[in-house]
């Protein structure tokens, strides 16, 4: 049995990642997911939130710090392909916890939540993948929207 897996998490812009990784935790549709080394194959569809990846070289722990520290990325949705030796993400806008900047995020999810409120209910699913996507992007800050 391998110790790694490759990951690739691909947007229609281009591969924003690519690396060796230990596990990969997913938003999975129907709840997270994770996937590890020859991890019998899957194909499902993913929804928005944190696709998280714990380096090859971390720590034997899965602890929240040892995660924290890996490599993570906020996904409007998507899908994700499982192989025993390769995981790939499909989603229309990845961004890397490098990427985020505290107030511009805070700001999109401010809007994301009003657009959502100024649907009443009527066809919203765009407006609720924003916002769960927008509080995905807060939480790789490390922040909250207050």
């Amino acid at each position: 049995m391998t110790s790694t897996t490759r990951l690739s998490v691909v947007t229609p812009e281009g591969t924003k990642f690519e690396g060796d990784v230990a596990i990969v935790i997913a938003p999975g549709a129907a709840g997270d997911l994770a996937a590890l080394p020859s991890h019998a194959p899957l194909l499902t569809t993913l929804r928005p939130g944190l696709v998280i990846a714990r380096p090859a070289q971390a720590p034997e722990r899965a602890d929240a710090d040892a995660l924290a520290a890996g490599t993570r990325f906020a996904v409007d949705g998507g899908f994700m392909q499982v192989m025993p030796d390769r995981v790939i993400v499909l989603s229309d806008r990845a961004i890397g916890a490098d990427e985020v900047e505290y107030e511009t995020a805070r700001s999109a999810y401010q809007r994301a939540l009003e657009a959502l409120a100024a649907k009443k209910g009527a066809d919203d699913s765009a407006e609720r993948i924003a916002v769960a996507f927008f509080e995905a992007t807060l939480k790789l800050t490390g922040r909250s929207a207050e």
